[in-house]
């Protein structure tokens, strides 16, 4: 499965955005383990980095938990959806806000990734490949 490539939207919310409606529809349980940032590198056509980006952003929304050697599962009980207009809500957060250290890094990470992302759309255009393995 690609990703669309005329979106403006980066491809590792593209891909947080379809887990999101899986989680929420039920696809994905409550408990039940999320496909891994390699699984989602083969599935979506994605570098690594991007689909741990993903997994990343789910995480901070607390609808994702990761176990240390066993991956990354659903929540149980998944939080109560978040207000958009909010930004990031208390329940989405855990219940307490994130530190300004960590929000720098964050869109540290996301600007990093929007560049690779862009990076990787010239290489395809010049006839490259991605996520080509070494």
């Amino acid at each position: 499965m690609k990703l669309p490539k005329d979106s403006d939207t980066p491809p590792y919310r593209l891909v947080a955005e379809e887990l999101r409606r899986q989680i929420r529809s039920g696809r994905l349980k409550p408990g039940e383990r999320v496909p891994s940032s390699r699984d989602l590198e083969a599935t979506y056509e994605i570098a690594n980095m991007t689909a741990r980006s993903a997994l990343r952003v789910l995480r901070d929304e607390g609808l994702i938990y990761s176990m240390p050697g066993r991956g990354n599962f659903v929540a149980d009980p998944l939080p109560a959806e978040a207000n958009p207009k909010a930004g990031t809500s208390e329940a989405a957060s855990g219940g307490r806000m994130p530190t300004p250290e960590y929000i720098e890094l964050s869109e540290r990470l996301d600007a990093i990734n929007d560049r690779l992302d862009s990076l990787l759309k010239v290489f395809q255009q010049l006839g490259g490949t991605t996520g080509s393995k070494k």
